[in-house]
């Protein structure tokens, strides 16, 4: 395409600043290549569409630059920026505002800075006050209260261009030019941000500019391409300079959104800023402090702002409330009855010994849990001895004060107990050694119970939190049955229940009402809240609203290996509900994720985007990258008219996290948070409180260890998303539900019977229950450096199997559901997962480590329309991306044109299978180098070098800049164009091709690149152009933007 050069201008009502802005362009000298004008008239109602009209009838005789318009009808300058950006067919861009006059060589300059520097992608100039002397003096005065930014823009960095980095100062829209592909790639101006008709706030240039800069663009600083800003004099009005600087300070922080609190360092400043305002007698020092105090509004308001544009967290399967008002009588009832002195003494007697014991067991395991300290997460002492030693010894504290309140309220029972055994002897009330004994005794009986049930249940969530080697709970795990655990409940419940009932029954009987009082109070209440915290919610049945549209249930599965759907293990099916599921819809077995890492594949997913151009390529994402450039799904069908919710576990934190776009969440905090971290505790203190958390209790109180990461919930989650469809589908809106489990993630910890459902009996090794040394996502990542001899391999794959088997029993509960509400014929269902799972096939385990394997990029899909008739297996090669544009489709919703992917919906409805695509992967971060890499490979620093917390407040764990290239730089990529893989790996010296024929050889065992160079040379060209569409490849300095790492 040969250059052309577009100037791009947004207004709003500014019709006769709009005319002397086109009169100086017209003004100015003209390059020798193609120059027009785009206007977008953004909810204008005076007369700008007249002067606009009136300028293109007299162009063409007047010799004016050719110019072309729309409208917007949605008011908000980032809505027309968007617009306009659509429409743009130049290969330059320059941005000019409807109040700015352009210099004389404004358009001869812009042309000749993108020729001089062809590496630039975005270009930023002069922005100066068009002062005409009638200005007040303030504005030039440059003293201590001088009011800087200045209510007119102006940007200028002196008379030497330079390049500008994210870091250094970024330049707001007013004077930028870009080459257009550059600002296609970096997406869409954020609608939350800019001006809004009288709304002055700003921030949607500079963060679409970081955006850019974050994906590897390059901006730089051209001194001779100059803007005035027309000077209007009532932005040199108090009232107007107030406004500006709130909503200034607003837009900023709606873009750092750097916590979900106000912090108090706000209110600190707003109480300084306004005392000096208020008490000063100099007019100048009043007005600098008045715009401080507005500014500081401005970031309050902006926090506020930031937190409500984050989904609301709510709770699906809320706990049943009867207990909680059970709970409530028997405290009034006790309470009734302690106003006797007599019995008020006695009952303080109890409690006091309850909880003298609960300290004294609280103090001894947190002194054993100092002394063991175990921290989940990287091991970055310094971090945690440093800048977060006040914020871990407040999370022992809070650990401290549950383990002492479980454990006074299980001691309670029991010294409750024999005070009804005193009762129902008539004998006087024991001492407070007697009643600690019994405390004791109860708090170890409920503690054994409850130890019990998880070692049989859940054996993972004693796995997650010990120090200990579970193989020496062998011998009491082949004691134990539900049936025995059923019993054992029983008699623990009905020792206390019965003695209580009849100390009541007989202090009522003696004529002693308070007495009675006091022993159904304490029944009361500890019954109420024993049944708030383990008791579930019942579900409804019976058949709900029907009728078009669709709704859609999407059930994602994190390391859900595609050959797992239709496979036999001893003969049967592992999968029947999967296998009949893809036999209802249309399965795509050989579906590609792009990055086998869940934060970038999920992304991908639900964006139908590439990982260059949402700019998120691992797990460990700062706070300032959680804005998506991009319009998700979840966004997308809000705007059509549907209630969008998600629900998930530990693994799918980053449904929350980034900007998706759901109305309503059911999930944990970002688990990739040091802050988050640090609150689980250690080991010790964290085990002994796991025996509680797996409940309403557990979820409320204490979230951080209920989402413990490698413990299942799967039995839990399908209950919430059989509460969330009842709810959602009661609703009048059609529903979106995406529900994401992390079953058959590592370290393979299913639920009782299933982790023994595939496993050989006679295994008494250390995996019985979990794959073992695997206690936090950080020692998962570790151990995929540790080669294969270090594992008991048959086992895990049993165990993975036995997660598979836990998946499907869930997901035939959640479909049985469906049914019973009368919800299947009008309900899109779709089964995806983010990644698959490698077992050694090329010398590691684990995702995203090689693109070599099929296993870990490769994925099932199913697709599921009851409208559409059976299409079973498909053979086809397709991409994770092209699920959002195929769903868009079948739904009746437009596509935005930022997709990557193409639509398979012709497939489902015509039986049309889609055309040869091409699937794209990359590999991921690796903690150490994965066994089986090239000694020559590329390569960066390990994990722990490579994080950082850039923000202490909110504790995010991110990828320090200056490694994020690097990393790029370092990916192996594979193409697959039919039965065809390449695959690159980037070398210290050159690059490593490998050629594999899936047909013959599906494990990839078979390097064919020798043998048919015809091959490398067709598919190199579209791996390489997929490569090198990432700003970060073109971008890098030295061999690798040179293309000497990636030649075959």
């Amino acid at each position: 395409m040969s250059a052309s050069l577009t100037v791009f201008i947004c207004t709003h009502n500014r019709a006769e600043l709009l005319r002397r802005t086109l009169h100086h362009l017209n003004q100015a000298r003209r390059p020798a290549i193609s120059v027009s004008i785009l206007v977008i008239a953004n909810a204008c109602s005076d007369d700008t569409q007249r002067l606009l009209e009136a300028y293109q009838a007299e162009a063409a005789e007047q010799d004016w630059l050719a110019l072309d318009w729309h409208a917007e009808p949605r008011p908000g300058k980032s809505h027309a920026l968007n617009c306009g950006l659509a429409l743009i067919e130049s290969t330059l861009v320059a941005f000019v505002d409807d109040d700015h006059r352009v210099a004389e060589d404004f358009l001869v300059e812009t042309v000749k800075a993108a020729a001089a520097f062809p590496e630039t992608t975005l270009f930023c100039g002069r922005i100066l006050p068009d002062w005409d002397g009638s200005e007040p003096a303030w504005v030039h005065d440059e003293g201590p209260y001088r009011i800087y930014p200045l209510p007119v823009p102006c940007f200028d960095c002196g008379d030497a261009g330079f390049e500008i980095d994210a870091q250094g100062r970024l330049p707001g829209g007013g004077n930028l030019f870009a080459r257009t592909e550059a600002l296609r790639r970096t997406g869409r101006f954020s609608i939350e941000l800019g001006p809004k008709g009288h709304d002055l706030g700003g921030g949607e240039d500079t963060e679409f500019i970081a955006r850019a800069l974050n994906q590897g663009e390059r901006l730089r600083y051209i001194p001779t391409v100059v803007q005035h800003h027309f000077v209007e004099h009532e932005r040199l009005e108090l009232r107007y300079l107030l406004r500006k600087s709130y909503q200034r300070s607003k837009a900023a922080m709606q873009i750092q959104a750097p916590s979900r609190q106000i912090p108090r360092y706000m209110v600190r400043k707003l109480v300084e800023h306004g005392g000096r305002a208020l008490f000063s007698l100099n007019v100048s020092r009043s007005r600098f402090y008045l715009m401080r105090v507005a500014a500081t509004l401005g970031e309050i308001a902006g926090t506020r702002a930031a937190r409500q544009q984050r989904p609301s967290w709510c709770s699906f399967d809320r706990p049943l409330r009867w207990p909680l008002w059970l709970a409530a009588i028997g405290t009034g009832l006790t309470g009734m009855a302690l106003t006797r002195p007599s019995l008020e003494s006695e009952a303080v007697a109890a409690l006091t010994s309850s909880a003298v014991m609960a300290l004294l067991l609280t103090l001894a395991l947190v002194t054993k849990s100092i002394i063991d300290f175990s921290q989940t997460g990287p091991q970055i002492r310094d971090e945690v001895t440093g800048a977060f030693r006040f914020y871990t010894l407040y999370a022992m504290g809070r650990l401290a004060f549950w383990c002492w309140l479980i454990l006074t309220l299980t001691g309670s029972l029991g010294a409750a107990g024999w005070m009804a055994v005193s009762t129902l002897q008539q004998a006087d009330v024991p001492g407070p050694m007697a009643l600690g004994a019994a405390a004791l005794l109860s708090s170890g009986m409920v503690v054994l119970g409850r130890f019990c049930h998880l070692l049989l249940h859940r054996p993972a969530a004693l796995a997650a939190s010990a120090h200990y080697r579970l193989s020496r709970l062998y011998p009491l795990w082949r004691r134990l049955s539900p049936a025995r655990l059923r019993h054992a409940a029983t008699l623990l419940l009905l020792i206390p229940t019965g003695l209580l009932t009849a100390a009541a029954i007989v202090a009522l009987l003696r004529g002693e009402p308070a007495l009675a009082a006091l022993h159904g109070g304490l029944l009361l209440t500890l019954t109420g809240i024993a049944g708030w915290s383990f008791l579930p919610r019942a579900l409804q049945s019976g058949p709900l609203r029907t009728g078009a549209p669709m709704n859609l249930l999407m059930i994602g599965v994190d390391t859900l290996r595609s050959d797992r759907v239709g496979r036999l293990r001893h003969g049967k099916p592992l999968s029947p509900t999967l296998d009949a599921l893809a036999e209802r819809g249309l399965f795509y077995p050989n579906c590609y994720t792009p990055c086998a890492r869940t934060a970038p594949s999920l992304i991908s997913l639900l964006t139908g985007t590439w990982p260059h151009r949402h700019g998120v390529r691992d797990n460990f994402v700062d706070d300032g990258q959680t804005q998506l450039p991009v319009t998700a799904l979840p966004a997308l069908l809000q705007a059509a008219g549907y209630h969008t919710a998600a629900i998930s576990d530990w693994c799918g934190a980053d449904l929350g996290k980034f900007s998706f776009g759901f109305e309503q969440v059911d999930l944990p905090e970002d688990q990739w948070n040091l802050k988050y971290l640090i609150r689980q505790g250690p080991k010790d203190l964290r085990l002994f409180l796991s025996l509680f958390t797996h409940s309403h209790f557990g979820r409320r109180f204490l979230p951080e260890l209920y989402y413990l990461a490698g413990i299942p919930l799967t039995r839990h989650l399908s209950q919430r998303a059989c509460h969330a469809i009842d709810q959602l589908a009661g609703q009048p809106k059609p529903f979106f539900l995406n529900l994401f489990l992390s079953t058959t993630h590592p370290p393979f910890g299913s639920e009782y019977p299933h982790y023994i459902s595939q496993s050989d009996p006679a295994y008494q090794g250390e995996s019985k229950f979990v794959m073992t040394r695997l206690t936090d996502p950080f020692e998962i990542i570790a151990r995929q450096g540790e080669a294969r001899e270090e594992f008991d391999l048959d086992q895990i794959i049993d165990l993975y199997d036995g997660c598979v088997a836990n998946l499907d029993a869930e997901l035939a509960r959640i479909l049985r559901h469906l049914q019973q509400r009368g919800l299947t014929q009008n309900t899109l269902l779709v089964l995806y997962s983010d990644h698959g799972m490698e077992f050694f096939e090329h010398d590691t385990w684990g995702q995203g480590n090689s693109a070599i394997g099929e296993a870990s990029p490769r994925t099932p899909l199913i697709l599921v329309d009851p409208r559409q008739p059976p299409r079973g297996k498909s053979a086809a090669v397709v991409r994770s991306i092209d699920l959002l544009p195929t769903l868009l489709e079948l739904l009746g919703i437009t596509a935005a044109d930022e997709i990557d992917g193409v639509s398979l919906a012709a497939h489902l409805t015509e039986g049309r299978p889609p055309a040869m695509l091409d699937a794209f992967n990359e590999t991921g971060i690796w903690l150490t180098p994965p066994p089986g890499m090239p000694a020559d490979h590329l390569r960066y620093p390990d994990l722990l070098e490579l994080i950082e917390v850039a923000d202490k407040r909110s504790g995010t764990l991110g990828i320090k800049p200056d490694y994020r290239q690097q990393i790029v730089l370092a990916k192996d990529r594979m193409l697959r164009r039919g039965h065809w893989k390449l695959v690159h790996q980037p070398l210290q010296q050159g690059a490593r091709q490998l050629l594999f024929d899936l047909e013959r050889d599906p494990h990839c065992q078979h390097d064919l690149a020798a043998q048919h160079p015809e091959v490398v040379a067709q598919l190199w060209p579209r791996l390489d152009g997929w490569i090198m569409a990432d700003p970060l490849m073109r971008t890098a300095p030295g061999p690798a933007g040179d293309g000497a790492v990636r030649s075959p």
